[in-house]
Formats: structure tokens, C-alpha cells, sequence
């Protein structure tokens, strides 16, 4: 059943019992690229943990465009939380890659991801203009990807900032914040689990909050491990294998969801 996400401010009427109008680019996407037809049944998410089963129940003529209108027909149960609220921090990278971090990295769970500015950064994003225009870009790119993946909420994509904002974050509130490192001498992230697990709290279902700081393509600074070790980052690698910045994303994020039960 094709999935759509929808702001609140778009489904208020619907959830007072009436039609509602869809956004054009919904209206596009579910009439002309799914070909759906009035009375075809679609579920809508709001990006924060509810969807709703709906109809789709005209196809109106805008002067934009085609529009359409749709119905709510009842609320879906979505997924409960899971133990592990997930946190990426990536130094953006060259190219497109930050899109496949998102893309990928919203299908493992990732509830928040922090683009930040690393100094070895290649891609200097100090034009304000164009920095907020690449967010706004992201945040769709992850709208599109919960939607794909059946996820009922949207991960937070934050504006982009500096390394320093993304590990004060990283380490407060007693959460664990990993940075991955490629030194020899740094600990699996599969040790330092087994040294200290993740915590998380059953009866009140609170997760354990855990974030992962990647590095740029040319790697971390001494200053910046220096700074990180200063705040209780702890620094873990992934073993032997060499690993893209956007593959170790992924790869942590993966054996973070393992380790807490989300993986089977």
C-alpha cells in the first residue's frame, strides 16, 4: 500500500472528519507516478509515530496543476519505540553521500543526524544561504526514506553545525557518544559494547540514547580526538576492514541496533 508522509497542518481537517486537500507534490506523486484513482486506499504518517488509512476521494483541476483530495478512513497501529534512540553525527561528505547516509541510515533507525563542518571537511558548506537550502534537501530525502521503509516517524535532520555542537550534544543527559577512529591502538565497538552494554529501561520504555561520530574522508585531527576524549567520547573502530565514512555510518549504526535487540 503506497505511504505518504503529511505535516499535521495538512491532516488537521481529516482528523475532524473531513476531506482534506492534498500538498501538490503528494498529489503528484500518489495520481500521476502510483496512478492511484478516487476511492484507492493509501496510509499517511505525520512523522511522529502516527499513520492513518485513507482514501483518496477526488482528482481536482488547479491552476498549478492536477490537485487531489482525500479522506481519513481510521489510524493505524505503528511500531512501538524501540530501546535505542540512535544519534549520527557525520562529517559531510563529498558527492551525494550524505543523501545515501540518510537514505540508509533512516531504514536502520537512526532517530537524529547532525551534518557537521570537521576540519579535514573537503565539502565547505560557509555560505548560510546554500547550508540551509542542503538541510532542507536532507529533511526529504528522509521524509521519502520513512516512507519507503514503513517507518510511522521521520528522523530529526539538524541544520549544520560544528564539531563542537555535535559532541556537547552527544554527551549529555548521560548519553554514550562513540567516535569512530582508525587508529590501531582504538578498541572494536563490539569490545567497548561487551565492556559496558546499552542500557535501556523496559518498564518505562526509555531507550538507551547513544551517539556516533563520523569523520571526514581525510579523517580526525588530534585536536578534535583530543577535545572528544576531554568530553567522555569514547573512541572505538570496526575492526580490520578499512571503511568509507558513509560505509562506517552505516556499519555502527547496524552493529548498535544488534546489540540492542532491533535486529532479531
Amino acid at each position: 500500500m503506497p505511504r505518504v508522509f503529511l505535516p499535521l497542518h495538512i491532516l488537521e481537517p481529516g482528523l475532524r472528519g473531513e476531506e482534506f486537500s492534498l500538498d501538490a507534490d503528494t498529489a503528484k506523486k500518489l495520481t500521476r507516478v502510483l496512478r492511484l484513482t478516487p476511492g484507492e486506499i493509501f496510509v499517511a504518517f505525520d512523522g511522529l509515530g502516527r499513520e492513518w488509512e485513507c482514501a483518496l476521494t477526488a482528482i481536482t483541476s488547479e491552476s498549478g496543476g492536477k490537485g487531489a483530495r482525500a479522506a481519513i478512513l481510521s489510524e493505524r497501529t505503528a511500531a512501538p519505540a524501540g530501546r535505542l534512540h540512535l544519534s549520527v553525527a557525520q562529517a559531510v561528505p563529498k558527492g551525494d553521500k550524505m543523501d545515501w547516509v540518510l537514505q540508509k541510515g533512516t531504514e536502520l533507525g537512526v532517530a537524529e543526524f547532525w551534518p557537521f563542518q570537521a576540519a579535514r571537511s573537503v565539502p565547505v558548506l560557509d555560505d548560510p544561504d546554500r547550508a540551509l537550502a542542503r538541510a532542507d534537501r536532507w529533511r526529504k530525502i528522509a521524509q521519502g526514506a520513512a516512507g519507503q521503509c514503513g517507518r510511522a516517524d521521520v528522523p530529526i535532520v539538524h541544520a549544520l553545525c560544528e564539531f563542537l555542537t555535535a559532541v556537547d550534544y552527544g554527551t549529555a543527559n548521560g548519553s554514550r557518544c562513540f567516535m569512530l577512529d582508525e587508529l590501531s591502538e582504538t578498541d572494536a565497538l563490539r569490545a567497548a559494547l561487551r565492556r559496558d552494554p546499552l542500557q535501556w529501561d523496559e518498564e518505562t520504555q526509555t531507550p538507551a540514547r547513544v551517539m556516533l561520530l563520523v569523520g571526514p574522508e581525510g579523517g580526525w585531527t588530534q585536536e578534535e580526538r583530543e577535545h572528544a576524549e576531554r568530553y567522555g567520547v569514547e573512541a572505538v573502530g570496526l575492526g580490520r576492514l578499512v571503511l568509507r565514512t558513509e560505509t562506517a555510518a552505516l556499519v555502527a549504526a547496524a552493529v548498535l541496533q544488534w546489540e540492542a535487540g532491533e535486529l532479531g
